[in-house]
């Protein structure tokens, strides 16, 4: 839990100056591209918006607490988990992206609130595109589709023809809920009509209508809405992302609009048609979030219209030049914004010593945890793909093998006495049930050779019946003398187990 907060914290607060650097950027980019054709300003804020998720997602992806434990080299060193010592231990260098004592420590009930708010004006927009989606889909529900209108057939038939679709591929109908035209539908698009405008019976505006909105059927325009509105909805508490939602909107109609113009209308018709079916769209509506792709999207009528009435001023290679320079100055400071963002954390609370102290000792059997399992990957991954690697390891394990057998070999040779009579001596010691007995030595001289100060022993772990505990009985496997008795409390064996 604290550290989901910690993510969501380090992706807020990075989001805060991100995407208002990321929104100044295409800011300066869209008026380098005034007199360039309007897509390219389309996809720059696409590319703008999409950037503004992207950026505090991967610093809080940097922010993770995935790397292990740093050394004070600067090397994270892994103990590898085999069934042999292999010396010197291989290690592997990891720096993470960014350094725990670079984070910020931020008051816990001050980062609450911030995460608090967050989610709540998350919820309310979730809330309000889910509501956008029950209207779209009754809206289409209430439209009645277009048979036998013969002016709506061939205006569709020449759209069609002018667009390289096929007329079948989207339906037409009419509805008294919509005031101006819309386009929805995901699978099989359709185009709604308000009641109004097919009782006036004007071609011009039939066209333009019809026209414009098969260009965002064209351009899958109804998909890419919806995806940009789950984009934006993360980041919806930023104003800057708000206002790249905005001009993605008003561009996508400006370019629809250029398009109806080179391909379907005359500039002029178009433009005075436009006046008569925007100019009747509900102001509050074009505020709205709202599922739906429409003539009516944008509040920037006259733009629109000056944006039809006037052409583009550059020349092929100055584009290409500008479009370079403008993609550049997007992208190279947003990765570095990225690459040098912050890391903030939750600053601790004032807590009894018990509970610091089982914090501390979860952490650390995590910690644990983990560096076991990146050690383990790391070795396996090493063994796979480095040759000399896997045969030096093989070599050591063949060594170490032959070592415990030449030790083992050794410790039966010296030892006098059985296990069961070094049982039955510790016994005699210590009544118990019997929970361990080995055999083992102390001080060689080199592999199958004890020193002479060196001695073999059994080491015999016996469980006292009636007290709580276990006793060590360490029996000499000469003579079958006593060396050491030593009771181990409950408490300490549990230390030790964990």
């Amino acid at each position: 839990m604290r550290t989901s907060s910690e993510l969501l914290l380090t992706f807020l607060l990075n989001a805060v100056w991100q995407i208002a650097l990321i929104g100044a950027l295409a800011s300066l980019g869209a008026w380098l591209l005034r007199q360039s054709a309007t897509r390219y300003q389309h996809w720059l804020w696409v590319a703008a918006l999409c950037l503004s998720l992207l950026v505090p997602a991967a610093t809080a992806y940097r922010a993770l607490p995935s790397a292990p434990l740093l050394s004070g080299h600067g090397t994270t060193q892994f103990n590898i988990a085999t069934p042999v010592s292999i010396d010197p231990s291989p290690s592997f260098e990891r720096t993470p992206a960014i350094a725990s004592n670079s984070a910020l420590q931020l008051n816990s009930r001050l980062a609450w609130v911030l995460l608090s708010l967050f989610a709540a004006f998350v919820l309310f927009r979730s809330f309000r595109l889910a509501q956008a989606w029950f209207t779209t889909r009754k809206v289409r529900q209430a439209a009645v589709e277009l048979e036998g209108d013969v002016a709506v057939e061939a205006i569709m038939r020449d759209c069609a023809k002018r667009l390289n679709l096929r007329p079948d591929r989207v339906a037409v109908c009419s509805s008294e809920s919509v005031a101006v035209p819309v386009t929805i539908g995901v699978v099989r698009p359709v185009i709604i009509l308000p009641e109004s405008l097919l009782r006036d019976g004007d071609n011009d505006l039939l066209t333009s209508a019809i026209g414009h909105e098969f260009i965002h059927v064209a351009r899958y325009d109804y998909v890419l809405n919806f995806v940009y509105e789950l984009l934006f909805l993360p980041v919806s508490f930023h104003p800057a992302a708000a206002l790249l939602r905005r001009r993605i909107k008003q561009t996508r109609e400006l370019v629809c609009d250029e398009l109806v113009a080179e391909r379907i209308l005359n500039a002029q018709v178009y433009a005075r048609s436009l006046v008569a079916l925007a100019s009747s769209a509900p102001p509050l509506r074009r505020l709205s979030v709202t599922t739906t792709v429409g003539i009516a999207d944008a509040d920037i009528l006259e733009a629109r219209i000056m944006s039809l009435l006037s052409k583009p001023k550059l020349n092929r290679r100055l584009k290409k030049s500008m479009l370079v320079g403008v993609s550049l100055l997007l992208l190279v400071p947003s990765l570095a914004a990225a690459a040098f963002a912050m890391r903030f954390e939750l600053a601790n609370t004032v807590q009894n010593p018990e509970q610091q102290e089982k914090e501390l000792k979860e952490k650390r059997r995590a910690d644990a945890v983990e560096r076991e399992a990146t050690s383990e990957q790391e070795f396996k991954e090493r063994m796979a793909r480095d040759p000399n690697f896997r045969r030096e390891v093989q070599r050591k394990e063949e060594l170490e093998m032959e070592m415990r057998e030449v030790r083992q070999a050794a410790l039966v040779r010296l030892a006098r006495i059985s296990m069961d009579q070094a049982i039955q001596i510790a016994n005699s010691q210590t009544p118990g049930k019997v929970l361990e007995c080995n055999l083992t030595a102390e001080k060689w001289e080199e592999p199958g050779k004890l020193a002479k100060d060196g001695i073999v022993f059994y080491h015999v772990v016996i469980a006292d019946e009636t007290n709580p505990g276990a006793t060590h009985v360490w029996v000499n496997a000469v003579d079958g003398s006593i060396i050491k008795t030593e009771k181990e409390l409950p408490r300490k064996r549990t230390r030790e187990n964990n």
